[in-house]
């Protein structure tokens, strides 16, 4: 089934303010800089051009795989050296373009580069062969030949997603490895987001204590008072469906107070918390990601950075 026009559009604008936004990324991303100002920066760039955030921006440093998004006054600077994974989501209308690079700071040439590039070509010769009824475990495979021609291992447990309306990951996952996806086709007309993980670690994550971005996962909690249902219509009136980060929240005062709430809500369930994905090995970690859409004959990609 083909895209209609108007959603078409609403999808290329979103993936231009994201391709516009780690061009952006790549020129203030530098050592020295502070992740918050980074970050700020980059979601301020998104709303300028007209669209919201899909998720808040990911900061994800080496080992660091996925999910670290800066904190309140959060102190980090970035470092002379290592892999920092920048992955950046706009919606227009709630039609989702998420898309990712990753830094090699100081441009280190020796196995910094090495896995950068993998994740690279593993996205390039991925996207070459989308098409209508193409298998995502033949995906997987692509993906996982790519990486260990390098030498290097695919993270298995992570993937790419489907993307539909005001829905961040729909349904189908697009596994790293053949081993662990399950059959589905690609179909005209959906839009998908494929993105390589590569690392010179174990090749899988785990949850590490850390939680920088929530969303919401239920609004049917029983015995709440009218104070904290006042504040949850106030989540879901600005994320909607969508993970968020509490640096966006401005509808609770004292500001101090954010925190506390936030991780209140946690508890009794109203938020789920995406954890920071941390390498098993502690290994060094590349992402690479595209959104596209599937054309009869070939996949057009939203978030092309060479498109702005």
């Amino acid at each position: 089934m083909k895209i209609s026009e108007e959603i078409f559009k609403k999808y290329l604008k979103a993936g231009k303010s994201v391709a516009k936004t780690l061009n952006l990324a790549k020129k203030i991303a530098k050592p020295g800089a502070k992740f918050l100002e980074v970050a700020n920066t980059l979601e301020e760039n998104i709303i300028n051009d007209g669209c919201g955030l899909a998720f808040p921006i990911n900061m994800s440093l080496n080992e660091l795989a996925a999910h670290y998004s800066p904190i309140i006054d959060d102190p980090s600077i970035i470092p002379e050296k290592g892999l920092l994974k920048i992955d950046c989501g706009a919606h227009f209308d709630g039609y989702i373009a998420d898309a990712a690079i990753t830094i090699n700071l100081g441009n280190d040439p020796g196995i910094y580069q090495k896995i950068v590039d993998a994740s690279e070509e593993a996205l390039k010769k991925t996207l070459g062969y989308c098409r209508p009824g193409v298998d995502v475990i033949d995906i997987g495979h692509i993906i996982y030949k790519t990486i260990k021609q390098y030498e290097l291992k695919p993270i298995s447990n992570l993937g790419g997603h489907g993307l539909e309306q005001y829905n961040l990951h729909a349904g189908v996952f697009i596994p790293n490895t053949p081993s662990m996806g399950t059959s589905y086709k690609l179909e005209e007309g959906k839009v998908y987001a494929c993105e390589p993980f590569v690392t010179n670690g174990f090749g899988q994550v785990d949850n590490g204590p850390q939680i920088t971005i929530f969303q919401i996962k239920s609004t049917k909690i029983k015995n709440i008072n009218l104070m904290d249902k006042t504040l949850l219509n106030k989540f879901k009136e600005k994320f909607k469906t969508l993970p968020f980060s509490p640096r966006a929240i401005d509808f609770i005062e004292p500001k101090n107070q954010i925190s506390n709430i936030v991780n209140k809500f946690h508890k009794m369930g109203i938020l789920f918390g995406y954890n920071v994905f941390i390498e098993i090995g502690k290994g060094l970690v590349s992402q690479s990601e595209h959104t596209f859409i599937v054309d009869k004959d070939r996949p057009i990609i939203t978030t092309n950075q060479e498109m702005d």
